[in-house]
């Protein structure tokens, strides 16, 4: 292969984030138990083997590729919270935002499937963790009581399965919550 052929040298950290992008497809289409090593680095490239030289074990792949789901909408939560807003603002601009995130169909199945991987009994503690990490996140960046955040992550579960299910996106007019439905 001479110079201008060659491909030019991807670095660990891009080659990483690239697999985790292929992870998160193939686990929201297939599972965690129906995806294999194999069909991820096919999607993402590269050879198989190499899989492991970036991550443990496809169980440290998956659990990566959740703790990139959270990151992903805590990320996007803090970019739209402001300190100046109420708490009940907050929280609905945060619902807002996430509705965007809900356009990323492989995002959304993979997230899915990691709440079906947590009937794994490998996986259901690191699983359980994360949601909770999540919860306490949401918690500090909303200054929402424990039932609003609560009742956030219920619609935001709620609006994955819809999704999931190619359900109208009018449905969502029946989760709307004012400030008087609180009384």
């Amino acid at each position: 292969m001479n110079e201008q052929t060659r491909k030019p040298r991807v670095s660990q950290e891009a080659r990483r984030t690239e697999v985790i992008d292929a992870a998160l497809i193939e686990f929201g289409r297939c599972g965690y138990a129906g995806t294999s090593t194999s069909m991820i680095a096919e999607r993402a490239g590269i050879r198989q083997p190499y899989i492991y030289a970036l991550f443990e074990n496809k169980r440290h792949l998956f659990l990566t590729c959740h703790d990139a789901l959270n990151e992903r909408i805590l990320e996007t939560f803090r970019e739209i919270a402001r300190p100046e807003d109420s708490p009940y603002e907050r929280i609905r601009k945060m619902g807002l935002a996430y509705l965007g995130l809900l356009h990323d169909d492989d995002r959304v199945r993979c997230h899915l499937q990691v709440f079906a991987a947590a009937g794994n009994d490998d996986l259901r503690e690191p699983i359980r963790e994360g949601f909770n990490r999540l919860f306490e996140e949401v918690l500090e960046i909303s200054q929402a009581t424990r039932p609003e955040v609560a009742r956030f992550f219920a619609t935001g579960m709620l609006l994955n399965a819809m999704t999931a299910l190619d359900e109208p996106f009018e449905m969502i007019r029946y989760l709307e919550v004012t400030p008087e439905d609180e009384l």
